[in-house]
């Protein structure tokens, strides 16, 4: 067997050794990156209000910065005037991303951790809804999912 063969990996503290023997750097569960996870969830948008309007909606969720951020197309609607993450329960509005479909920001900020916690762990229980004047109660939405 050749030497190079014999050579092993060695990780440390963060610190790898290859087999020509450079020393690189390894992930560990401690790195930043890890600590500001983020997530996504996604929906397909069906009709609410308008009866021919579609589209999907995309989301990144990170705890760690509070912020949700959602990438949203839509099709065969008015132009969108508001667009919010609601609460399945009751309709209220938990996450204002009218940015979003509006030209506007596409991310909301300050958005509470146990709030991101919580559409994480149970993301069906939270719907997204375009709105726009013609059906200001919503013309297009979806269930939330991974």
């Amino acid at each position: 067997m050749s030497t190079s063969t014999h050579r092993i990996l060695a990780v440390v503290s963060g610190l790898a050794l290859t087999a020509s023997g450079t020393l690189v750097s390894a992930p560990t569960d401690a790195t930043p990156a890890s600590r500001a996870a983020v997530h996504r969830l996604e929906t397909t948008l069906r009709p609410s209000g308008d009866p021919d309007g579609s589209g999907e909606a995309h989301f990144t969720l990170s705890k760690a910065r509070r912020k949700v951020c959602a990438t949203v197309t839509w099709q065969n609607i008015q132009e969108p005037d508001s667009a919010h993450i609601h609460r399945v329960s009751d309709g209220g509005v938990v996450v204002d991303l009218s940015g979003s479909v509006t030209g506007g920001a596409k991310c909301r900020r300050g958005v509470s951790k146990r709030l991101i916690g919580k559409i994480l762990a149970h993301p069906r229980r939270y719907y997204f809804n375009v709105h726009n004047q013609t059906y200001p109660a919503g013309a297009i939405r979806g269930i939330l999912h991974r």
